[in-house]
């Protein structure tokens, strides 16, 4: 039976001007200070630059030293606050191993102490201003985000998408959303995103680790720094075109293979998903109008305290990201920085680029490959070079397109209760290089 609910003005005008507020802020392109980005990548910048990049280095290291403290007291101390207690009670032994070493590695880091290979400002500030650009990136798009998903958008769009997305991704319409957020903001956003609806009961365990690991794009200011680096500037709509088409043709194949598809259809609480819930609906002349009643009934329910639960919830959460991604970050880059292994991985692959016709395949073979360590070191490899225009774009799409690195999407994606390990995480990335590869070869060949 329909519901036949009628909602007061009150309610339609919450919902209206809400959604246009979300809207603008996540998805509207707007100039300032010579720079056009969504408006709140703005806010983020704003934040960010009236703070100064010491300011936000030394929060990083306080923070990751609380979240030690704060882990610790959990585990040891009596009349645990409630919110201390739900954020740090599921930690394990590898959650206490990150927390320890990111509280040595900020304090070397900031004090300039310790092993020189730690304190090189490659390593440790580099590492310290990617936790602090994922941390408020965390914090402005988790708190802002309340107008797209708490006063009836999210509910709206997922109801028009749904037919779409349950067909070819196998979960909600709603989770066009995470993806556009993560395209618009950062990775750590979309995760943050994707982890507080799975919280909600909104996915499922299968579906949020579907999401989380196949939506966390890249953001549009990462796609030009990459291109930056690489020097194809002039190819930036052709890069990002390039790994958007990649990303979502990979999506559908991935959902349906190993691990993805063996991961449970039970909500976070342990109910299991039904039929019903899970069966594509067809769009028809009630499709619009059962859109618009899902909204209002969402923005009924809403009050406005939602924004201090977010911005409590996103304070909390990026944290503890801070603290994954200080201590994976460091790791990841003296693994790459100071031994052999990312080269010995990547010699099998300069004969298959070449096979793929991909010129310079010798020089860019790493590059397949280490963007499990970081976002930026696949371009950073090529800097300078003379590598062909082609190859260098094949390499910036490529590593785009991998969305598994460890210096910040997966350290999200570890602290946050999705259900993907780190064995998980690497498998899903070794399997998306592996499809990758060659599509993007092709890209390369149809685009530049």
């Amino acid at each position: 039976m329909e519901n036949k609910t009628a909602y007061n003005s009150s309610v339609k005008i919450r919902f209206f001007i809400c959604s246009i507020i979300g809207v603008f802020l996540f998805f509207v392109t707007i100039p300032y200070n010579g720079n056009k980005k969504v408006p709140m990548v703005h806010i983020m910048d704003i934040i960010q630059n009236a703070l100064g990049p010491k300011a936000q280095y030394i929060f990083v290291m306080i923070s990751c030293l609380a979240v030690l403290a704060a882990s610790i007291y959990v585990k040891y101390g009596k009349n645990v606050p409630g919110i201390l207690k739900s954020t740090y009670q599921k930690d394990n032994l590898f959650s206490y191993f990150t927390y320890g070493t990111a509280a040595i590695f900020s304090v070397m880091a900031i004090f300039q102490v310790g092993p020189a290979a730690i304190i090189d400002p490659e390593i440790g500030e580099t590492s310290l201003s990617i936790a602090a650009d994922s941390f408020f990136a965390i914090m402005v798009a988790g708190t802002l985000v309340a107008f797209i998903t708490e006063f009836g958008f999210l509910e709206f769009l997922g109801k028009l998408l749904e037919p779409i997305m349950r067909r070819v991704y196998r979960v909600p319409g709603k989770s066009a959303v995470d993806a556009i957020s993560s395209f618009v903001a950062a990775p750590a956003a979309g995760v943050m995103i994707t982890n507080d609806l799975y919280q909600k009961k909104v996915y499922t365990a299968r579906e949020a680790s579907s999401i989380t690991t196949n939506f966390s794009i890249a953001s549009l200011g990462g796609f030009a720094f990459l291109s930056s680096i690489a020097g194809i500037e002039n190819l930036y709509s052709e890069v990002v075109l390039a790994a958007f088409i990649c990303v979502f043709v990979l999506a559908a194949i991935m959902i349906r293979i190993p691990p993805l598809s063996k991961k449970p259809d039970t909500y976070i609480d342990g109910t299991a998903q039904t039929e019903t819930q899970r069966k594509p609906e067809h769009y028809s002349s009630k499709t619009f109008p059962a859109a618009y009643r899902d909204a209002l009934e969402k923005s009924s329910g809403t009050k406005f305290t939602v924004f201090l639960e977010q911005l409590k919830s996103s304070f909390m959460f990026g944290i503890k990201v801070n603290a994954f991604i200080v201590s994976l970050s460091v790791i990841c880059l003296l693994i790459f920085n100071y031994t052999p292994i990312a080269k010995w991985i990547a010699i099998p692959m300069a004969p298959i680029l070449s096979l793929l016709g991909l010129q310079d395949a010798q020089q860019i073979a790493a590059s397949s490959i280490v963007g499990i360590f970081a976002l930026s070191i696949p371009a950073t490899l090529i800097k300078g070079k003379a590598v062909a225009t082609a190859s260098a774009f094949f390499v910036v799409v490529l590593s785009t397109s991998q969305i598994i690195f460890f210096t910040e999407s997966a350290n999200a994606m570890l602290e946050s209760d999705i259900p993907v390990g780190f064995g998980d995480l690497v498998k899903i990335f070794f399997i998306r290089t592996i499809i990758l590869i060659p599509m993007v070869a092709l890209m390369a060949k149809i685009l530049v």
